[in-house]
Order: C-alpha cells, then structure tokens, then sequence
C-alpha cells in the first residue's frame, strides 16, 4: 500500500449514512453494503483530503489500538474498498 495516496469513493459509488452505519451502492454490481462502526468511520475518512497513512492515524487514536494494528486493519480495508471500486486510491 502507497500510504501517501488519498483515498477517495469510486466515481460510480453512492453512499449515505443512516443511524451511524455507511450505506453503499455499488453502481456497477448493484451490490448493497452496510459497514459498521469502524468501516463507517474509515468511510467518512476517504474524502480525499487524507493519505491512507493519516486515516491509520486517526484511527488509532480514536479507537484506542496500537499505530501497527491500525496500520495493517486500515490497509486491508482499504484494499478491499478498492477491489469491490468503492473507493480509488489517488496519488498525492
């Protein structure tokens, strides 16, 4: 993982958060996910305006883990927001 990039939600995708949880539709597959707590949060990170490095960051100090744990969860998310185009991840 480039931990400079700045993820960002697929031009394709919609999203909305209801009671707490992202809601997103996958344009291409029609494909519904609901994530939870610590997706959604990660959810509302990917804006654009943080590199992946700086959501891992902001999620070990909201959710109380260690910067290596929040490191290797926040990468394999990431990645699996990517495969499913949920998200792309662009260059700084």
């Amino acid at each position: 993982m480039d931990w400079s990039s700045r993820p960002t939600p697929h031009p394709q995708t919609a999203a909305r958060i209801v009671d707490g949880s992202a809601v997103i539709v996958l344009a291409d597959t029609g494909q519904v996910n609901v994530l939870n707590a610590v997706g959604t949060r990660v959810w509302e990170l990917c804006d654009g305006s943080r590199s992946a490095r700086e959501i891992a960051e902001t999620l070990a100090a909201e959710f109380e883990v260690t910067p290596e744990q929040a490191l290797s969860d926040t990468a394999e998310f990431l990645e699996s927001l990517v495969r499913a185009q949920a998200i792309v991840l662009e260059s700084p």
